[in-house]
This record gives structure tokens, sequence and C-alpha cells, in this order.
């Protein structure tokens, strides 16, 4: 009889070990945690017209086979289309950059730092990596102060950088265009 009681006993360990297991293997190590600023610009503005000058996002069904991928935050990023002006425009916000990955100035005042955004359009991806500036001007520096920003500086897809300046920027949002040939390929 003694070796029937024991039974249970042991089923109820590995249970019990199972669970435990299972817990401990879900908690991640890696949490994103986003770097936050009293101003933030992660958005981004994106026209994609056809090798025509055609604008894409007009069209719905164009439009609705469009999506952004946070790298950084391992989730979907919402996408809307905005008209401005009588365009078109796909406006994402991407991720901010995990505070862990920043690279700061001797003096904490300044720092940069790259996030990754897969984009997605009907069966074509691309990755868009944005550089990100982050600036303290409080006196004196404070991460929590009310004088902090994080900014997108730059885009790059391939081999090609759009840099925060002049015409790539349009109420405060940096401005990608990009074509989409008869194929597909995205550039």
């Amino acid at each position: 009889m003694k070796k029937l009681t024991c039974i249970p006993n042991i089923l109820a360990t590995l249970a019990l070990f199972a669970v435990i297991s299972i817990l401990l293997g879900s908690c991640r190590k890696d949490e994103y945690s986003p770097m936050s600023a009293t101003q933030e610009n992660n958005r981004i503005l994106i026209t994609c017209n056809d090798e025509t000058g055609k604008d894409l996002l007009s069209n719905k069904e164009f439009a609705a086979a469009v999506s952004a991928f946070g790298n950084e935050s391992q989730a979907m990023l919402p996408c809307q289309i905005k008209q401005i002006n009588g365009k078109s425009y796909l406006l994402i916000s991407a991720d901010l950059p995990n505070r862990k990955n920043v690279k700061y100035s001797a003096n904490r005042t300044q720092g940069t730092a790259t996030t990754e955004i897969t984009l997605k359009i009907h069966k074509q991806k691309v990755t868009l990596k944005c550089v990100f500036q982050y600036r303290d001007m409080s006196k004196p520096p404070m991460p929590i102060a009310s004088h902090t920003s994080i900014t997108i500086e730059s885009i790059t897809l391939d081999r090609r950088t759009i840099k925060r300046s002049g015409k790539n920027v349009l109420n405060n949002d940096l401005v990608l265009a990009l074509q989409v040939d008869k194929n597909g390929n995205i550039r």
C-alpha cells in the first residue's frame, strides 16, 4: 500500500515542477522598455507611388495590404492613411528605442539609438532603420525632466538614407517616398 500512496505525491510534485518551469520560461529577460521623453517625434509619413508616379495609397485595396512590424517591440504597428494637401500618406509611429540600447554622451545630455521597422507591402518586405537622437536640455540634466526629446533623425532603406531636413519633414514628421515597380519590388 505504501507504493500506491507515493505515486500521487510524485505526480503532484512533477505537475508542480512543470507549472513552475512554464512560468519561469514565460518570463522574458529582455523586456522592451521604450525610451521616454517629454517630446517624442517618432512618426513617419510614407508615400507609395508606382513607376509612373501614380499614388498607390489612394487605392483602398492596395492600402489594406500594407502592414508594419516593430522589431524592437515585437508588435504590429498601427498604420493609418492620411490625406495631407491632397496627397496620400501612410502614417506609422516607429518603435521608440529600448532604454538599454541608447548610447549616451559622457554627461548623458544626448544619446543615439536605432530601431527597425519591417514594412510589408503585399508580399514584399523591406526593413527601415530609424536612427533616433535623445536630448536633455534641462538644467541640470534630469532623465524625467520637462525638457527632454527623442526624435527620428534619419531613416535608411537599403543604401538610401533620408535625413530630417527641409522637404523631408512635414508637420514635424519625417517623410519617406517609396516606389513600387510593376513586379511589386519596393525602392
